[in-house]
């Protein structure tokens, strides 16, 4: 007769909350970290970053930097 006992186990109101934004700012640092490796791959693909780039020095130190502009 289960259903007419009330559950051993009632879920803690804080901890509940506190699992739910933490697992919300683990996604948030999932997409960004996604983002940012997309917005690799297609500098990289465009020719702005790597080692035959056109905006980079030898040993990699480039003069192009993000946001700085020339």
């Amino acid at each position: 007769m289960g259903i007419f006992r009330t559950p051993k186990y009632r879920p803690d109101p804080e901890a509940e909350e506190r699992r739910r934004k933490q697992k919300e700012e683990e996604e948030r640092i999932r997409k960004e970290a996604e983002e940012a490796e997309k917005r690799f791959k297609l500098r990289y693909s465009k020719g702005m970053i790597g080692s035959r780039s056109l905006f980079s020095r030898a040993g990699g130190g480039g003069f192009f930097r993000e946001g700085d502009e020339t």
